[in-house]
C-alpha cells in the first residue's frame, strides 16, 4: 500500500489554501456569518413571550405588563389617543418574524396589523425595535410601532359612510321600500322651562294621538337637553299647529320605509341597527352604526340591498398638535342593487283592508293570491293581529276539506274520474274511530254519488274509506304534484306543507285524507294546489325575481289536470260566482277536535287569479273565508 507523506512546506501551502478557502465560504473558525437571524447568538434569550405580551397588549390598547423603554402606563394613555377616533376598531395583530442581531445586543419583530373593515380589512406590516438589557429584553416603544406613517403629533381616525339603501319593488319596476324624507316629531326640552314639560308632552300627545301618560312618563324621565321623539310620520301626516305647542320640534329624517307600516310587513321585513351578534357574525363587514336588514326581505338580502360603504382611515392631528391629514386606507362605497318582487301594490293594499274588514283584532286571518300563469305571489296579506309573523306564507296548519283536491288527485291516478260513483255514508267505522259527515250534511249527497259530487258536498267518509286504497307515498306524490309537502327553497320566508300520513296507522291515513291528522299547510301552500289546478302545471309560487324554485315532482297530466278543474268547478258556488273553480275546508282543532274551535278555508281560481283565504277561528270555509275572497275580487 502506498503512503502519502507531506513534507513541511507543501502543509503549509495546502492550510493556507483551507483557510483562504474557509474565510470566502464564511465558515471561517468563530466566525457567525453562517448564523440564523432568527435565532439568537449563543447565551442570549429568545424575545418570543416579550413581542407576544406587546402585540396582546396593542390588541387590547393596554401594555400594563409589558416590558418597555417607557413607562407601560404612558404608552396605554398614548395607544388610547392614537385609536380614541377609531369608533372602538382595534387591530388583530400577528407576530411574523424576530431577528436578532449578531452580538445579540438588538433584535426587530415584524407585525402584521389586520383591521376588520367590511370583508376583506386593512392590513399592514410592521415593526418594534427591541433592546437586549442586561439579559431581558424590552420594547422600544414609539407611534411608529402601530403604523409606520404615525407620529407623536398624529392618530387615528375611522369614518364610514353608508350608500343609500337600494329598493324593493314591486311587479311594475316601482318601489315598495325604499329610503325616503321622514319626520321625527318631538319634545325639544331645551326650548321649554321644565315646569312646562309636562304640558307640553300632554299637548303633543293629544295632537299626534298617542297616549299621553306613556308619552308624558317618557319626557319627564330624560335628561334637560333631551330631545324626545313622539311619532314619526311622512310630511303630509304633520299636525300644521305641531309649533303652536312650546318646545315642540320637526325634526327632518331619513329612513327605510314601505308604502305603509303594515303594507307586506311579515314578507319585507324591517330595518334597524345591527345587535353585537350581527356584527360579530359579519366579521367587520357591518359597523354599529349601519343600517341592516332586521327581518323578511329586508334581512335575507340584506348584503345586496346594502351596498358597500365608503370606509376612510386618516392619519389626523392629535388634540393641540398640528398635522397635515394622510389617508391610510380608503373603501370606494358601491350602492346596493334592488330586488324585484311579484307583489301587486293594489292587490296586497285591498287584501289586508279585506281582512280588517273580516277578522277581529288579535285575531289570525290570511289571504295568499298567486298569478296563475307563472306563479308569482300576488298578495301575502295577514290580519293585523299575526303582528310581524308571516302566517300567510309559512304558517302551518290542517288544511280540512281543502286537501281534498289532493286527495281526489291520488284516487284518480288510482284509476278513479269526476263521473266515478263512490258510496258516501253517514259514517263509517275504522279501527275504533267513527268517521263523519259535518253537521248538515245534505242528503243529497249520501249513498252512491259521483266523485264530483262527493268533492261539492265534501263527503268526508269517501276519502276516508279510500284511505285503505291510497299508500302515503302515492299521497305524498300527489301532494308534490300539486306544488305541496316538498319543501322549497323559493327565496322568502315560505311553508309548503307537511303530509306525514303515519303507515301502519288506519286511522291516521284516513283522515289524512279529509286533510287533518299528519297534514299541515300554510296559505300560501293551499294557493299552490289552487293554482296548479287552474294551469294544468305543477307550480310552485315565487316571490324574489331570480330566486324562482323548480319543481321536482312527478308532472301533472293533462288529463289529471282536467279531472281535477272539474272537480274544483262543481264546487265552486260556493265562492259567490267571482272565481271559476274552488274548495271550502274546515278543520277543528283543539284538545278534543270537537269543533269548538275551527280553522276555516277556501281555496278558489279563474283564469288569472288562484287564491286561498285562511281565518285561525272561523265558522266555516263558505261562512268566513269565502266572503272574503268575494269582497276582494267586487268591483267596488
Amino acid at each position: 500500500m502506498a503512503s502519502i507523506r507531506w513534507n513541511a512546506k507543501v502543509r503549509s501551502v495546502a492550510v493556507g489554501v483551507l483557510a483562504a478557502i474557509l474565510l470566502a465560504s464564511g465558515c471561517a473558525p468563530g466566525s457567525n456569518a453562517t448564523r440564523d437571524p432568527s435565532t439568537p447568538p449563543e447565551g442570549v434569550p429568545v424575545a418570543t413571550e416579550t413581542v407576544e405580551k406587546f402585540a396582546t397588549g396593542l390588541e387590547q390598547l393596554d401594555m400594563t405588563g409589558v416590558s418597555l423603554s417607557v413607562s407601560p402606563a404612558d404608552v396605554t394613555t398614548e395607544l388610547k389617543t392614537i385609536f380614541a377616533g377609531m369608533d372602538g376598531i382595534t387591530p388583530e395583530v400577528t407576530v411574523n418574524t424576530i431577528t436578532y442581531t449578531d452580538d445579540g445586543s438588538a433584535a426587530t419583530a415584524e407585525l402584521t396589523l389586520r383591521y376588520p373593515l367590511d370583508v376583506e380589512g386593512w392590513s399592514y406590516t410592521t415593526t418594534a425595535p427591541l433592546e437586549n438589557v442586561d439579559g431581558s429584553w424590552i420594547v422600544t416603544w414609539s407611534p411608529s410601532v402601530v403604523h409606520p406613517q404615525l407620529t407623536a403629533e398624529s392618530r387615528l381616525r375611522h369614518q364610514r359612510k353608508q350608500p343609500k339603501r337600494a329598493a324593493i319593488n314591486d311587479r311594475d319596476g316601482v318601489a315598495l321600500v325604499e329610503e325616503r324624507p321622514m319626520f321625527h316629531i318631538g319634545i325639544d326640552k331645551s326650548q321649554v322651562a321644565e315646569a312646562e314639560w309636562a304640558t307640553a308632552a300632554a299637548q303633543l300627545a293629544a295632537l299626534v294621538e298617542i297616549d299621553a301618560a306613556a308619552y308624558t312618563e317618557k319626557v319627564l324621565a330624560g335628561g334637560a337637553q333631551q330631545y324626545v321623539i313622539a311619532v314619526t310620520v311622512s310630511q303630509d301626516a304633520i299636525p300644521a299647529t305641531v309649533t303652536e305647542i312650546p318646545g315642540a320640534m320637526v325634526q327632518d329624517i331619513s329612513m327605510v320605509v314601505p308604502p305603509s307600516p303594515t303594507f307586506a310587513r311579515s314578507i319585507l321585513g324591517t330595518v334597524g341597527t345591527p345587535n353585537e351578534e350581527t356584527i360579530a357574525k359579519a366579521n367587520g363587514a357591518i359597523d354599529g352604526s349601519d343600517v341592516v336588514g332586521v327581518s323578511g326581505l329586508q334581512a335575507r338580502y340584506d348584503e345586496q340591498l346594502r351596498g358597500v360603504p365608503e370606509i376612510r382611515i386618516d392619519l389626523v392631528a392629535r388634540s393641540g398638535q398640528t398635522f397635515e391629514e394622510q389617508n391610510l386606507f380608503h373603501q370606494q362605497s358601491s350602492v346596493g342593487q334592488p330586488i324585484d318582487l311579484s307583489l301587486d301594490r293594489e292587490l296586497q293594499t285591498k287584501a289586508e283592508a279585506v281582512l280588517a274588514n273580516h277578522i277581529p283584532e288579535g285575531e289570525i286571518g290570511a289571504i295568499v293570491v298567486l298569478d296563475v300563469t307563472d306563479g308569482g305571489v300576488l298578495a301575502a296579506a295577514n290580519s293585523t293581529g299575526a303582528g310581524e309573523y308571516p302566517y300567510a306564507t309559512y304558517g302551518s296548519f290542517a288544511p280540512g276539506s281543502t286537501f281534498k283536491i289532493v286527495s281526489s288527485l291520488a284516487m284518480i291516478r288510482n284509476g278513479a274520474t269526476a263521473n266515478s260513483t263512490v258510496e258516501c255514508p253517514s259514517s263509517i267505522t275504522i279501527g275504533s274511530h267513527v268517521v263523519s259527515n259535518y253537521s248538515g250534511y245534505p242528503a243529497a249527497g249520501t249513498g252512491s254519488v259521483t266523485l264530483a259530487d262527493a268533492v261539492k258536498y265534501s263527503c268526508n267518509t269517501v276519502f276516508a274509506a279510500a284511505a285503505k286504497d291510497i299508500t302515503p307515498e302515492q299521497l305524498q306524490s300527489a301532494a308534490a304534484s300539486l306544488g305541496v309537502g316538498t319543501d322549497y327553497d323559493a327565496g322568502f320566508t315560505s311553508n309548503f306543507g307537511t303530509v306525514a300520513p303515519d303507515a301502519a296507522d288506519p286511522i291516521g291515513r284516513a283522515i289524512a285524507m279529509i286533510g287533518q291528522g299528519g297534514i299541515e299547510m300554510s296559505p300560501l301552500a293551499m294557493a299552490s294546489v289552487s293554482a296548479s289546478v287552474a294551469s294544468g302545471k305543477t307550480t310552485i309560487p315565487w316571490l324574489v325575481k331570480g330566486h324562482e324554485a323548480t319543481s321536482t315532482a312527478t308532472p301533472l297530466t293533462e288529463q289529471e289536470a282536467a279531472e281535477l278543474q272539474t272537480l274544483m268547478k262543481g264546487a265552486v258556488n260556493m265562492a259567490g260566482g267571482v272565481m271559476t273553480g274552488g274548495k271550502t275546508g274546515t278543520a277543528e282543532y283543539g284538545a278534543d277536535a270537537s269543533g269548538s274551535d275551527a280553522h276555516a278555508w277556501m281555496i278558489t281560481w279563474n283564469d288569472k287569479y288562484a287564491v286561498a283565504a285562511f281565518v285561525e277561528k272561523g265558522d266555516s270555509g263558505s261562512g268566513t273565508a269565502g266572503p272574503m275572497i268575494v269582497e276582494l275580487f267586487s268591483e267596488s
